[in-house]
């Protein structure tokens, strides 16, 4: 199951620096990753998917006729 993590946890799972894993998550977000969320909530940054693989964004899609009906 997906949920919020902070990336405290990631540094102390993975043993990459804080930095390290930060930049790396900014870089997936600016990107425009779809499922791909990170935010910061107070004083931690927290990264979440909201489905099961996180996929670039395709501008040649038809999906945004979707959401403009």
């Amino acid at each position: 199951m997906n949920h919020p993590i902070a990336i405290k946890e990631i540094v102390d799972k993975t043993g990459f620096s804080w930095s390290f894993v930060k930049k790396t998550l900014e870089r997936l977000k600016k990107e425009e990753y779809c499922g791909y969320n990170l935010e910061k909530s107070g004083g931690t940054w927290i990264a979440w998917k909201d489905r099961e693989h996180i996929l670039p964004k395709k501008d040649d899609t038809c999906g945004h006729l979707l959401k403009e009906s």
